[in-house]
């Protein structure tokens, strides 16, 4: 299955169908050289959301179609938010660490001020970076 975010992110994808929104999202990072990951789609309904392990990093994605991408890590690394910016085609708008010290990453297509706002506000995040677009 050939794809990319545009099946997945930027339109509809499969509603209800698990398994086929997993395929889609493992062949984008697998094509935009993101490997050995497989992840497992465990909501399969807005906001969508994948979890897998990339090597020791435990990594959750979660999504609403041509709005918002969380990537949530157990750590940081930069080749992978790397290559999320490059599958998305868009600079990340804002990370930050969680109060169960995760790494978090959030990337907007629109709308983002009041989740700036939000995030900047919460004393619970740490190490809050604001992206330039």
């Amino acid at each position: 299955m050939a794809t990319n975010a545009t099946t997945w992110f930027y339109a509809e994808p499969e509603t209800g169908r698990p398994y086929l929104i997993a395929e889609r999202v493992n062949h984008t990072f697998w094509t935009n050289r993101i490997n050995n990951i497989i992840f497992t789609c465990v909501n399969a309904e807005a906001p969508y959301r994948l979890i897998g392990d990339w090597g020791n990093i435990a990594v959750e994605i979660e999504f609403d179609v041509n709005s918002v991408f969380i990537l949530r890590m157990s750590e940081e690394s930069i080749p992978f938010i790397k290559g999320v910016s490059e599958l998305l085609g868009f600079t990340p708008t804002v990370s930050y660490t969680d109060s169960d010290g995760r790494y978090i990453i959030e990337w907007y297509a629109k709308d983002a001020n009041k989740r700036l706002d939000e995030v900047k506000g919460n004393p619970g995040f740490r190490n809050v970076k604001v992206f330039s677009r």
